[in-house]
């Protein structure tokens, strides 16, 4: 708006030549969002939702988002007053939407003690009760369920100038799991120092992956080392007693009283094979332990060498082919060079160590990037529910919204949100054919359907306290683009969800926004700004029409809400350039300088206008 105005502003040719002022909150472009498609949450807080969508209908805001923080509080809420708030909505010409409670509820099963199936399981029945409520309310059907899709740790990234000058992103602290016990490791980038050759005041740099490969090849090699020693021990024993000792052992292990009859000598002996006997039970127990860990979290490629390594160790151990043990084909002299081989305590150690050393090529890989194992574990969660979704309302079934978190928190990153739902939709494909006997292609366009994501651009915002610039944050949008069928606009200065109205921050809403594409302009739009409604206590809905120069008429012409400054006199917008008041007072420009004969309200002296009377 024009802080000034001259004697040739007084007759405005109209609204077009207002501009917001640099106080406003405008975005900069007219009808960025009209004002039908833009929503607001109820107050995630409380049960009332009937009272908090009540409220906000009689704003004249036509989209809200319902739903709650805690699980305590969602389940507060009868399946009734889902019902109501559809009938409410309907009423009023409205679109409701489903926000699932976010507070302990990570779909991939962590918890505070790590990642446990029984957390994932628990989760995964709660959102099953939240599609229960979300038929209550979906009206038209596929309505949106915004999920987030982690509530645990993440990898952080961040840009940086490398040697060369050129930008790019790197990993700034790389999260990992331990696959066995589930519980997370940090991996930042580190410098080691060595002495001799390798001496460097700079140190050796290790990025993150490196640390995680180097962890991985040391914790297998450990457990292997471990195996190794103990069969030092059983060489150091056997190698102080005769072969014949053996035999005595395994003899006085069938028959007491022929261990009574030896003599002190050929006693210690056997109590000596014995130790050696319980070190090899060590050995082959730990030896079971490292190949069961390999074969469980190994790859399909690894299993297939694992069922190899294990034929060729039985062999080894027994001296014929484990096939024929198993269908009891063994010939008598097989069965008698099994006997032998079984009661030979060298042969049994020495097979163990073959087996171990082979063991320590097939490295499972115990630690894992926390974003690669979440996908695997919270898609199962995704496509379970919308799988239980489907079984109620079919194609017409509410559809999963993942969001996307802020980084420290999984799924920040384009790329992995995507991987998210291409494997979540995958496994639901999959269920759908194999249980409901659903084409590929037919299967595949459900999946598409009933899950996508809800993108939030506050929390990717908050990404620029690790070197991200507007320009990182378009290209992460692009990545999801086609995926969205939910907005969150949000915004925030980039280091913390404040969750204010748009334009009182610094996300770049309009960049995002055109990086959605077709999809992100279909898309249902919420505006999340808690933060607004908690410190400031009352509704920003004008601010919001003004920052998306939403148009003031439906019909989308004349002019935007950015632009209604001008039309009055309010302390942030200053007096206008429309005709003010003192315009008309000042130099005559209206009718009420005019005198009563004309149809003004100033008095007459003298006769009327025909009678030559002055004015």
């Amino acid at each position: 708006m024009a802080k000034d105005y001259t004697i040739e502003n007084i007759y405005e040719p109209g609204y077009k030549s207002f501009s917001p002022s640099d106080d406003s909150p405008y975005l900069g472009k007219d009808s960025l969002i009209p004002a039908r498609q833009l929503g607001l949450t109820t107050d995630p807080r409380v049960a009332n939702q009937i009272a908090a969508l009540s409220q906000a209908l009689n704003q004249g805001i036509s989209v809200m988002e319902i739903g709650t923080l805690s699980p305590q509080t969602f389940e507060t809420i009868p399946k009734q007053h889902f019902a109501e708030m559809r009938r409410k909505a309907k009423l009023a010409d409205a679109e409701l939407t489903l926000h699932a409670p976010i507070q302990g509820t990570d779909p991939s099963g962590f918890g505070e003690r790590g990642w446990e199936e029984s957390n994932r399981l628990m989760v995964e029945t709660q959102l099953k009760g939240v599609i229960d409520k979300a038929v209550e309310l979906d009206e038209k059907g596929n309505m949106p369920i915004t999920i987030h899709g982690s509530n645990t740790a993440g990898s952080n990234w961040k840009y940086i100038t490398d040697e060369n000058g050129e930008r790019k992103k790197v990993t700034d602290m790389l999260i990992a799991v331990d696959k066995e016990t589930g519980q997370l490791r940090p991996l930042k980038e580190d410098h080691k120092f060595y002495p001799g050759l390798e001496f460097s005041e700079k140190g050796k740099a290790y990025t993150p992956e490196k640390q995680l490969e180097i962890a991985n090849v040391t914790m297998w090699e450990d457990l292997i080392d471990k195996i190794d020693f103990q069969k030092v021990n059983v060489d150091n024993i056997l190698s102080k007693i005769p072969k014949e000792a053996q035999t005595m052992a395994i003899r006085s292990s069938e028959d007491q009283e022929y261990f009574k009859q030896l003599g002190p000598h050929e006693k210690n002996l056997v109590l000596q094979t014995y130790s050696a006997k319980t070190y090899l039970d060590d050995v082959h127990r730990s030896l079971n332990g490292v190949f069961s860990k390999a074969y469980e979290f190994g790859t399909d490629d690894q299993k297939k060498e694992l069922k190899k390594l294990s034929n060729e160790f039985a062999k080894d151990l027994y001296g014929v082919d484990p096939e024929k043990v198993k269908t009891g084909k063994l010939s008598e002299e097989e069965k008698m060079r099994m006997n032998i081989s079984s009661h030979d305590f060298q042969n049994q150690a020495n097979a163990m160590q073959v087996f171990a050393r082979k063991l320590k090529d097939v490295n499972p890989n115990m630690l894992e990037g926390i974003e690669s194992f979440s996908v695997k574990k919270a898609s199962e969660t995704f496509a379970n529910t919308a799988f239980y979704a489907y079984e109620k309302k079919g194609e017409k079934a509410p559809s999963l919204s993942i969001e996307n978190l802020y980084q420290e928190i999984g799924f920040s990153q384009g790329e992995d949100l995507k991987n998210l739902v291409e494997a979540s939709r995958e496994r639901l494909a999959q269920k759908l054919s194999e249980e409901k006997g659903i084409s590929e292609g037919k299967a595949k366009e459900v999946a598409a359907k009933l899950i996508g994501v809800t993108f939030d651009v506050g929390h990717l915002n908050m990404s620029k306290k690790f070197g991200f610039t507007n320009e990182d944050l378009v290209k992460e949008a692009k990545i999801v683009s086609k995926y969205v069928n939910k907005v969150h606009l949000t915004d925030n200065f980039g280091s913390f969800d404040s969750h204010l109205p748009p334009g009182m921050g610094n996300v770049p809403f309009q960049a995002l926004l055109e990086a959605l594409g077709e999809e992100g302009a279909r898309a249902i739009k919420i505006n999340e700004v808690g933060g607004w409604f908690e410190h400031f206590k009352s509704s920003p809905f004008p601010q919001m029409l003004e920052a998306y120069g939403s148009p003031v008429y439906s019909s989308g012409t004349g002019p935007t809400w950015a632009q209604t400054g001008g039309f009055q006199q309010s302390y942030m917008e200053g007096y206008g350039q429309m005709l003010p008041q003192i315009n008309y007072q000042m130099f005559g420009a209206g009718f009420s300088q005019l005198p009563q004969s004309l149809g003004g309200s100033q008095g007459q002296q003298g006769g009327g206008k025909m009678g030559g009377g002055g004015f």
